[in-house]
C-alpha cells in the first residue's frame, strides 16, 4: 500500500515529488491560515504580514499543484475549496504539524551546537530587559551567539517579518478592540504589561507645588492637563510608544503637548537632568535606579498615563533555535508573568 493511501488522494505528481523544487512552507502556512480564518484579510492579520504577501503566496501554491486550491466565490463571504484544495489540505496540516515536532527533537539535542539567534528591539528593552534575560539564556546556551539590533517599533516588526531577523520586542499600544489575545498569531506572544512613569526632577514646581500641597490636602494625583505647559520628553520621534503618550496627552482637547524625541533613554534622563521645567515619561523599568536614588520624582497625574504591553515576534520562515522560546519566558519570568501565547 502507498503511504499516502490512508488519507485523501493527491494527483501524482505530488506523490512523485514533482512540485518540491517550487512548493514552500509559507505556501501551505498561508493556505491554511487561508482556511481556518475563512478570508485573506483574517489570514493575512494573523500571520502579521501584508494581504498582498498572503494572496502572492496562495497563487504560488496553485503554480506548484498546477491547479486550483480555492475556489474564489464573487460578493460572498467565506471560502471555498475546489477538489485539489481539499486533497491537499490535510496533508499540509501534517506537514506544518512535522516540522513543529522536528523543532521539539532539535532542541533536545543541539544545546552544544553552533547557532546565532538574530535579535531586534526597543532601545530600552535592549538596554535593560534585554541583558539579564541573555545572561541566563547563553549559560544554558554557550555556543549560541546571540546578536541585538535596535530599532523602532515598525522596523521590529518588518524586520521580522522579511526573516532579517529571529525575534522581535517592543513596547506597543495596550490591547484594543478586535486586537485580543486570542485574535494573536502563532508567531506572536504577549509577554508583559508594562507600567510607565511620567517623572520629573525634585525642583520641577508640579512636584515643588504637590509637595507644599500636602500639609493642607490628602495625597491625590493632578490633573492631566497639568503636564501641558511644559516640554516632554520621549526617546523615539516616532512608533507605537510615541503615538501613545502624544494622544494620551491631547486627549483632554486642550492641543497638543510640547514633545520633542532624544533619540534615547538615556537622552530624556539628561534632558530632565537639566531643565528643572521638564518632564519625561519612560517604561518604568528604566528608571527604577533613579527613583531609589531620588534623583527624580515620579508625577502622579489622573487620568494614570496607560501602560503599555511588551510584544514578541518569532521569525516563520526558517525554523526557530529552542533558545527563543526560553529567553521570551525569562523575559516574562522577569516581570512577574507567564509568556501569554496566541491560541492556534
Amino acid at each position: 500500500m502507498r503511504e499516502h493511501d490512508s488519507g485523501p488522494a493527491l494527483p501524482d505528481g505530488f506523490a512523485d515529488g514533482q512540485w518540491s523544487s517550487s512548493l514552500e512552507l509559507r505556501h501551505l502556512r498561508a493556505f491554511v491560515a487561508l482556511v481556518d480564518l475563512g478570508s485573506l484579510t483574517r489570514a493575512a492579520r494573523a500571520m502579521g504580514i501584508a494581504q498582498s504577501t498572503v494572496s502572492e503566496a496562495l497563487a504560488a501554491l496553485e503554480r506548484a499543484l498546477g491547479t486550483p486550491a480555492v475556489a474564489r466565490r464573487r460578493g460572498g463571504h467565506g471560502i471555498t475549496l475546489t477538489p485539489a484544495g481539499q486533497a491537499l489540505l490535510p496533508y499540509a496540516r501534517r506537514m506544518l504539524a512535522t516540522l513543529a515536532e522536528a523543532h521539539t527533537a532539535i532542541a533536545e539535542a543541539t544545546h552544544d551546537a553552533l547557532a546565532s539567534v538574530e535579535i531586534v528591539a526597543n532601545e530600552s528593552v535592549t538596554s535593560y530587559l534585554l541583558p539579564p534575560a541573555l545572561g541566563v539564556v547563553r549559560a544554558r546556551w554557550p555556543r549560541t551567539r546571540f546578536a541585538v539590533s535596535v530599532a523602532t517599533c515598525p522596523v521590529v516588526r518588518a524586520g521580522v517579518e522579511q526573516s532579517r531577523y529571529d525575534l522581535g520586542v517592543w513596547l506597543q499600544e495596550p490591547t484594543r478592540a478586535g486586537d485580543a489575545y486570542a485574535s494573536l498569531p502563532s508567531h506572536r506572544v504577549v509577554i508583559a504589561s508594562v507600567p510607565l512613569t511620567v517623572f520629573a526632577q525634585p525642583s520641577h514646581p508640579l512636584v515643588a507645588a504637590r509637595t507644599a500641597s500636602r500639609t493642607h490636602v490628602a495625597h491625590a494625583p493632578l490633573a492631566r492637563d497639568a503636564a501641558l505647559p511644559y516640554r516632554i520628553y520621549l526617546s523615539d520621534a516616532a512608533g507605537d510608544f510615541h503615538d501613545l503618550v502624544a494622544s494620551w496627552f491631547a486627549a483632554d482637547g486642550l492641543g497638543m503637548p510640547h514633545i520633542e524625541a532624544t533619540g534615547s533613554i538615556e537622552g530624556v534622563k539628561q534632558n530632565v537632568a537639566a531643565d528643572r521645567n521638564a518632564i519625561g515619561v519612560l517604561p518604568t523599568y528604566a528608571l527604577a535606579a533613579e527613583l531609589r536614588a531620588g534623583t527624580v520624582r515620579a508625577l502622579e497625574l489622573r487620568p494614570a498615563v496607560p501602560q503599555v504591553r511588551l510584544d514578541a515576534m518569532t521569525v516563520t520562515s526558517r525554523p526557530l533555535h529552542p533558545a527563543v522560546e526560553e529567553l521570551l519566558a525569562e523575559l516574562a519570568r522577569s516581570h512577574g508573568q507567564p509568556v501569554l501565547h496566541a491560541a492556534g
